[in-house]
């Protein structure tokens, strides 16, 4: 087994980064004057001595500010930061990059005593929750029509589709947030919605999937079903964020490792609200606790309506960290099970796991190219992936089973909130042997996700 993604021993937090949230203004027309003068408590002058120092390497906006004001171009940080929001209600969400010589703990807690601020918070670290394994091929094909499809048959997936009065998703906005995908695949629909760069982020963002990870993830949902060996669970409205830039983090042997854009991650999650998600994938995680504006975000996905599904993360053969956002409440965690219906050895196990799926030797999509990546210590050489097709192992693979079961759950029986999405998944799950009979388990949750009951 070749682990890659593999976050153990990785930073919970982004060096030198600050998530600031900013108090929402009376008056969304406040002139720059006053914005000024409001903007002189001791956190907005730490802020204004690290820019004439020039120790502040840029501000990325998060939300949207009014656009009576000017960006910060022509304004000071302070200035900047105090800015109304375009909806004056909401606090305003900037994501700070400072330099090493900065004293990060300092200015947090002037910060956080300043009036003007809502709050602020670390940046935490959010990985990918896939493994592969190892591979001598740059290229695959996809397996014969119903081999190597076990977890398509072990959640009913084909009794499910052959129920009288079966809807299939589409229309149902399912949206993944990852390392992108290849949108010109062949076996996949053509995404509704892409956005792939942030203008305002620091490292360069194509529409190219690199990694992988997000083809193989969006693969899962929704690869055509056809004569091809790989099927997705559901047609859907497929929509996709780009949240990893194309800049390697770290580089362990051979393998590039990928952090989200932490800018890029937040935005995504406000416009998946905006732009009114009816489920959203997150096939990341990590031990850091989430900022105030992470858990807002979610807050106020979750309070549209929208159900959220994260992995558990692949930290079960290191202790079983506590990875988010999958233990945000709210949040429907997903762990991984292999062919034998038992948890797999990298699944990461807690109280909070909602419910398990198939997330091992699982085929899917992947991109029709190979990866030409820079990293931390220059060039890199082409990353050794296959294409087109692979069999991929993790929590991330695990979990868009379920996102696409909930698609196709509110395509059969009806709008529902995310509690009640939550509540029939789980009371429709199989009890898995290795359960013994209880009702939950910090392994399987409410047990290994069953397409056919769910749909019953």
């Amino acid at each position: 087994m070749n682990r890659i993604f593999n976050s153990t021993g990785a930073p919970k937090y982004h060096d030198g980064m600050l998530v600031v949230e900013t108090r929402p203004s009376l008056s969304p027309h406040i002139a720059v004057a006053g914005i000024a003068a409001a903007a002189a408590g001791p956190g907005m002058s730490a802020l204004s001595f690290y820019e004439r120092a020039g120790m502040i390497k840029r501000v990325v906006p998060i939300t949207k500010p009014d656009a009576a004001v000017p960006r910060r171009g022509s304004l000071g940080i302070a200035t900047y930061l105090a800015q109304p929001s375009a909806t004056a209600m909401e606090p305003r969400v900037n994501v700070i990059e400072l330099e090493p010589q900065v004293d990060l703990p300092e200015l947090q807690l002037a910060l956080a005593s300043d009036p003007q601020i809502l709050s602020v918070s670390r940046a935490p670290v959010r990985y990918l929750c896939a493994t592969r394994a190892a591979t001598s091929v740059a290229a695959a094909l996809p397996p014969a029509a119903d081999s190597a499809m076990w977890n398509l048959k072990r959640i009913g997936w084909w009794q499910a589709r052959q129920r009288a009065g079966f809807r299939d998703a589409d229309g149902i906005k399912v949206a993944v947030l990852d390392t992108g995908l290849d949108d010109l695949h062949p076996d996949l629909p053509r995404p509704r919605q892409y956005t792939y760069r942030n203008p305002d982020a620091a490292a360069p963002s194509s529409r190219l999937d690199l990694v992988g990870h997000g083809t193989h993830v969006a693969g899962t949902i929704a690869a055509l079903v056809n004569s091809v060996g790989v099927h997705g669970i559901c047609n859907c409205d497929l929509h996709a964020w780009k949240i990893f830039d194309d800049v390697p983090d770290e580089t362990f042997g051979d393998n590039p490792e990928f952090y989200a854009s932490h800018a890029m991650y937040l935005r995504a999650l406000y416009e998946c609200t905006e732009a009114g998600m009816d489920v959203v994938n997150l096939s990341i995680g990590g031990p850091g606790e989430p900022s105030t504006a992470e858990r807002r975000a979610f807050d106020r996905l979750l309070a549209r309506g929208t159900i959220v599904v994260a992995a558990m993360g692949n930290g079960g053969d290191a202790g079983s960290p506590t990875s988010y956002p999958a233990a945000i409440p709210g949040v429907i965690a997903v762990a991984a099970t292999g062919v034998d219906d038992t948890r797999t050895w990298f699944s990461t196990r807690g109280e909070h796991c909602a419910i398990a799926a198939p997330g091992e030797g699982i085929w899917s999509t992947l991109p029709t190219y190979e990866a030409d990546l820079d990293g931390p210590s220059g060039p890199q050489p082409p990353a050794r992936r296959e294409v087109n097709y692979g069999c991929w192992d993790g929590t991330s693979m695990a979990t868009p089973r379920v996102a696409a079961a909930a698609a196709l759950l509110i395509a059969n029986r009806g709008r529902m909130t995310p509690g009640e999405a939550k509540e029939a998944l789980q009371g429709s799950a199989d009890k898995v042997p290795a359960m013994r009979g209880a009702d939950h388990d910090a392994d399987y949750g409410a047990g290994r996700l069953n397409l056919d009951a769910l749909l019953a």
